[in-house]
């Protein structure tokens, strides 16, 4: 496709959002309402600006009531504009089997959470499975505040929040979350 769109920053900034939050998998699905709050822009802009991204067909709709997703052409331009993408080949960051987290695994836990905090309107979940992955993740960011964070707990709440997700559809955020617990 030849670009014949040019992104203003903030159609830029919700581009690389949507593409950090699905980790640039074009089967995920996320609100566009829940991209546009996490950058601090209500409904109406959120809104705008997704519909702007389809129109480019970088971005295409997936529900009526706002879920989204990514398309190819939309991965490679919000690589081009800065979206951080892991390697296919690089394994990154695991939780490990420490008493406690170590730095590294402190930190990729924190962008975990973060990331599935952006995604949660778009998860498909009942009431009962949204309150339990709330609930997984405020007891994540509540051991993260500890200064010996307990990779038991960690863990537990990860395999949790994987198998909801698994059970959503999401299959490509639960596949992220199993090979973090990977030993």
């Amino acid at each position: 496709m030849t670009a014949s769109y040019e992104l203003d920053d903030d159609t830029r900034r919700y581009l690389v959002a949507l593409c950090e939050t699905t980790g640039g998998d074009t089967a995920a699905q996320v609100s566009m309402y829940v991209i546009g709050e996490h950058l601090g822009f209500d409904r109406t802009a959120a809104g705008h600006l997704a519909e702007n991204l389809i129109g480019w067909d970088l971005v295409e709709v997936r529900t009526l009531s706002g879920g989204v997703g990514i398309t190819a052409e939309g991965v490679t331009e919000a690589r081009r504009s800065g979206a951080h993408l892991p390697d296919a080949a690089e394994p990154g960051p695991r939780l490990g089997d420490g008493p406690v987290v170590d730095a590294a695994a402190r930190e990729a836990v924190e962008q975990v959470a973060s990331e599935l905090k952006v995604g949660l309107g778009g998860f498909g979940l009942m009431a009962d499975g949204l309150t339990e992955l709330l609930i997984d993740l405020k007891t994540i960011d509540v051991q993260l505040t500890s200064p010996r964070p307990k990779t038991a707990i960690l863990r537990e709440c990860l395999h949790s929040v994987g198998r909801l997700l698994a059970k959503a559809g999401q299959g490509a955020a639960a596949e992220r979350i199993r090979l973090f617990l990977e030993d």
